[in-house]
C-alpha cells in the first residue's frame, strides 16, 4: 500500500495542469477548512504537497504571473500547528476562486475541479481485503452535495457517511475506483492498482486451492482411518479369510497403503476399478461386519 500511495501522490503533485487551472485551484480550496481573518482567508492542511501544488497552479495563471509571484498569493503562516500547515490567501483572490467554483460547479463532471478536491481531502486505502476510496469534505457548504451529485451522475456508486463537521463520500468497488482515478488523469496509479488487484486475485485463488487440497487430504485420511478400524474388527472376528477374493484384496491393499485415496486404492488393484466401485465394495465389507 505504501508503494501505491507514493505513486498516487507523486502523480497528483506532478501531473501536467489542464486549463483553466483555476478549476483545480478551486477544487483544492473547496476541500479545505478555512476561516475569515481580516483581509484574508486562512486555510489549513496536513498535506504540505497540497500547498506545493497550489503554488504550481497559481504560477500558471497569466494575470498573477504579470503582477505578482505565486508565493505572494499564498502566505504560509505556520508549518506545525497540530501537524497542520496553515496558510492564507488575500480575501479578494480567495473570493474570486470561491465564486468561480460556485458558477462552474453547476456544470457536471468538471474533472479538473474534482482532481483538486481529491488532492486536498481524498484518500485511498487497501485493507487486507477489499478497496476503499474516501473523500472527506468539510460539512460547512454545498460542496459535498455538489460532488456527490456529479459522481452519481457519472455512474459511480457512492456511499455517504456523516461525521462531526465532515461528510465522507465512499467508493468501495475496485473497478469504479480505477475508473475514477483514470478520469482524474492518474495513469500510473491506475496501472499500479490494477496490478495489485490481479496479484490479490491470484493469491486468493492460490489460497483457496491450498485450502481445498488440505480439506480433501483431511477427508481422505479420515475415510482411511475408518476403513482401517473396520479391517481391525474384521480381523478380530476372524472374518477376513471368509471374504471373497476381490474384497480380501481390497483389505490387504488398504493395510499396505493407509494414506491412499479411494481413487488411488482402486488403481492399485490387480484389476483397476473406479472410486465409486471402491466405495461400493467397502459398503459390502461393512455389511459383512454388521452381520
Amino acid at each position: 500500500m505504501k508503494h501505491l500511495e507514493h505513486i498516487l501522490w507523486d502523480e497528483w503533485l506532478t501531473i501536467p495542469f489542464i486549463k483553466p487551472v483555476e478549476d483545480e485551484i478551486a477544487g483544492i480550496i473547496n476541500g479545505l477548512n478555512y476561516r475569515k481573518d481580516s483581509d484574508y482567508y486562512v486555510f489549513s492542511s496536513r498535506r504540505l504537497f497540497t500547498i506545493r501544488r497550489l503554488l504550481y497552479l497559481f504560477s500558471e495563471i497569466p494575470t498573477f504571473n504579470k503582477t505578482m509571484n505565486a508565493k505572494d498569493v499564498i502566505q504560509i503562516i505556520n508549518t506545525n500547528i497540530k501537524g497542520k500547515t496553515v496558510f492564507r490567501i488575500k480575501e479578494s483572490m480567495a473570493k474570486d476562486i470561491i465564486l468561480r467554483s460556485s458558477s462552474f460547479g453547476r456544470r457536471e463532471r468538471n474533472w479538473n475541479w474534482i482532481r483538486g478536491v481529491w488532492g486536498s481531502c481524498g484518500s485511498l486505502y487497501l485493507p487486507k481485503s477489499g478497496y476503499y476510496l474516501v473523500i472527506r469534505l468539510p460539512e460547512n457548504n454545498s460542496i459535498p452535495d455538489r460532488l456527490q451529485s456529479i459522481l452519481k451522475s457519472a455512474g459511480f456508486s457512492i456511499g455517504v457517511r456523516k461525521r462531526i463537521k465532515t461528510r465522507e463520500l465512499i467508493l468501495r468497488n475496485q473497478q469504479q475506483i480505477v475508473t475514477l482515478l483514470s478520469r482524474l488523469g492518474f495513469v500510473r496509479t491506475t496501472l499500479a492498482l490494477e496490478e495489485t488487484a490481479i496479484l490479490r486475485m491470484m493469491r486468493n485463488r492460490a489460497n483457496k486451492l491450498v485450502n481445498c487440497d488440505s480439506a480433501n487430504i483431511n477427508k481422505s485420511l479420515a475415510v482411511a482411518q475408518n476403513q482401517l478400524q473396520t479391517i481391525k474388527k474384521l480381523e478380530t472376528q476372524g472374518l477376513v479369510e471368509t471374504l471373497p477374493e476381490h474384497l480380501k484384496e481390497l483389505v490387504f491393499l488398504r493395510k499396505e497403503n493407509p494414506s491412499a485415496t479411494l481413487g488411488e486404492l482402486g488403481q492399485f488393484l490387480s484389476r483397476p476399478i473406479t472410486k465409486s466401485t471402491v466405495k461400493y465394495r467397502w459398503r459390502k465389507l461393512e455389511e459383512v461386519l454388521r452381520k
